[in-house]
């Protein structure tokens, strides 16, 4: 059973290929955002293609439903995002806050 709650999808370039890996918000991130979500607690992890394909977030959205999660229509509505998707302070790193999808339609 997929945990509740917020959670953040993060994308990133390692070794030229984009990466996509999901894990959950905990409580005092949900105030201040951190840089990387602990990769104990991941609940998915995703080779997404080489980095030459660009950052392209209408994939990596569908790739996000392909695992059960759906990103925060709020995330949508913020200024300087794509497609619900930020970028973090590190070059090549996009992030959004996603729920999964039993929670959203459940």
């Amino acid at each position: 059973m997929t945990p509740a709650g917020p959670h953040r999808a993060l994308v990133y370039v390692l070794n030229g290929r984009w990466h996509l890996i999901v894990a959950p918000l905990a409580s005092e991130e949900r105030e201040v955002r951190v840089k990387d979500p602990n990769p104990v607690r991941q609940l998915v992890a995703r080779d997404l293609g080489t980095v030459n394909s660009g950052f392209t977030p209408a994939s990596f959205g569908h790739r996000l439903i392909e695992n059960g999660f759906i990103i925060d229509p709020a995330e949508r509505a913020k200024p300087d995002t794509v497609n619900g998707w930020s970028r973090t302070d590190v070059p090549d790193r996009w992030q959004t806050v996603c729920y999964p999808i039993s929670e959203v339609v459940g």
